[in-house]
């Protein structure tokens, strides 16, 4: 089992609201979402999508902890999604963070497809139905 820091209480009202913000998108047939957009449905005052790499770690965590696809593989750069190929910022890869999911680069359109086609509705702390 590995331990994870402490997780302020924002921080994990946010996580939790971002998966159910990506769940409700993947549901609805939205095929990604962009760092900015996450930041304004999560109703936060910057909405460029900066400070949002904690709530993505955390969502990132419960997901796994629960057994579900990866929700954080779904937000991804605006550049990216323009050009047709949704992926995660090349920071994220940087700094280590997929590398700290377990992912890989080239599993991320797996994973997205995964996030894509759960039955997110079958999740009941998400109430999404």
């Amino acid at each position: 089992m590995t331990l994870r820091r402490p997780v302020s209480p924002l921080t994990k009202e946010r996580a939790f609201a971002t998966i159910k913000i990506v769940a409700k998108a993947a549901l609805s047939g939205e095929h990604a979402l962009t760092y900015s957009e996450l930041a304004r449905r999560l109703g936060m005052a910057k909405v460029n999508g900066q400070g949002l790499s904690s709530y993505l770690n955390e969502a990132a965590a419960h997901c796994a902890e629960h057994g579900l696809p990866n929700v954080s593989v779904l937000v991804v750069s605006k550049e990216n999604l323009d050009r047709g190929s949704p992926m995660p910022s090349e920071g994220s890869f940087a700094d280590g963070f997929y590398a700290s999911t377990g992912l890989t680069r080239n599993d991320i359109p797996t994973e997205q497809d995964r996030v894509r086609n759960h039955d997110w509705r079958s999740v009941r702390s998400l109430n999404l139905d």
